[in-house]
């Protein structure tokens, strides 16, 4: 069951076990009292949510009632199965779908993985890492030609300049 980051636990929140989240999710609900998420591979059951800042929440969760029980979650990632991801529009994916992907040329040149997607203010930039080097490369439909999550593989017609 693959499993995807919703948030990771920052520190403890008060003495009854509560967990300070930085979220890494903007599906609505993600973390309504009642859902379940996993934790190094264990399900907890969410009991309570409180808005803390922007981008973080305060948890608490059913069974972990005492700071001490709290502290062992610090600095581990909050996940859900990859199948409670929602339905995007076609065409769109979720950064996780993405990242490993093999990118290619349509003349076929392997160009190497995704490692990592940038966030800039007007599209995003996916780091391409191969024996080539490193190739950033827009996520612009006029350089993506093509997305087979399937295959694993991503081609591309790259612009002048972007190698």
């Amino acid at each position: 069951m693959r499993q995807v980051e919703v948030g990771r636990i920052t520190s403890v929140h008060g003495l009854t076990g509560q967990v300070r989240v930085a979220v890494a999710s903007d599906v609505p609900g993600r973390f309504d009292p009642g859902r379940q998420v996993y934790i190094q591979g264990q399900a907890y059951r969410i009991a309570s949510l409180t808005p803390f800042r922007p981008g973080h929440v305060i948890l608490s969760f059913q069974g972990v009632n005492a700071v001490e029980e709290a502290r062992r979650l610090v600095g581990e990632n909050v996940t859900v199965p990859a199948s409670e991801s929602p339905q995007l529009p076609e065409g769109e994916f979720f950064h996780y779908q993405l990242l490993g992907l093999r990118v290619f040329t349509g003349e076929g040149e392997f160009l190497g993985e995704i490692s990592e997607i940038l966030e800039t203010g007007s599209n995003d930039v996916y780091v391409v890492k191969g024996d080539g080097g490193e190739v950033l490369v827009p996520a612009l439909s006029k350089v993506i030609t093509q997305v087979n999550l399937d295959q694993g593989m991503m081609l591309v017609s790259l612009l002048e300049g972007l190698r």
